[in-house]
């Protein structure tokens, strides 16, 4: 998120409102952040219809957010009254992801790699099929210690 915040010159408070939908950003900061999330505009707002499906497939997936080194995934792209949102974080070899919890929750699965997990100040090497919890007002940080992709289940609510 400050990786974020820093390349689209707003603040990581901004940021963290407009992920809980808490901000009506003008048409200029909106445009920063898009461009520096590596869409076009005109896809964005593609993307903006709403659906009240129950299943997906891969190809339907959507990135969240892309930052140096992982992607963020969402794998119920569109779905309309969403209370939890599920993703599929993959992150690079050697690379890390790092996110604040403001206000809400969440849940990770490794599905793939060997990762250093930590949460405030715990810490653990998680391998597949391991997971973690993120209580609110919590920062998670996420490391790939391997030399293929790594791939977490993140869910948020």
């Amino acid at each position: 998120m400050e990786e974020l915040a820093d390349q689209s010159e707003v603040t990581k408070g901004f940021i963290s409102q407009l992920e809980r939908d808490k901000t009506d950003p003008s048409f200029s900061n909106l445009k920063r952040v898009i461009e520096t999330l590596g869409v076009e505009l005109t896809d964005f707002f593609d993307d903006l219809e709403e659906t009240d499906k129950n299943l997906f497939n891969k190809k339907e997936r959507t990135g969240i957010e892309k930052g140096r080194g992982y992607q963020l995934l969402s794998l119920t792209p569109k779905l309309r009254y969403l209370e939890m949102e599920p993703g599929l974080l993959v992150i690079n070899p050697g690379s890390a992801y790092e996110t604040s919890f403001a206000e809400d929750e969440g849940f990770g699965f490794i599905i793939r790699g060997r990762l250093e997990v930590s949460v405030e100040d715990e810490r653990a090497t998680m391998n597949r099929g391991d997971c973690f919890y993120i209580f609110y007002d919590n920062t998670l940080k996420i490391k790939n210690l391997t030399e293929k992709p790594a791939e977490v289940l993140l869910v948020t609510y």
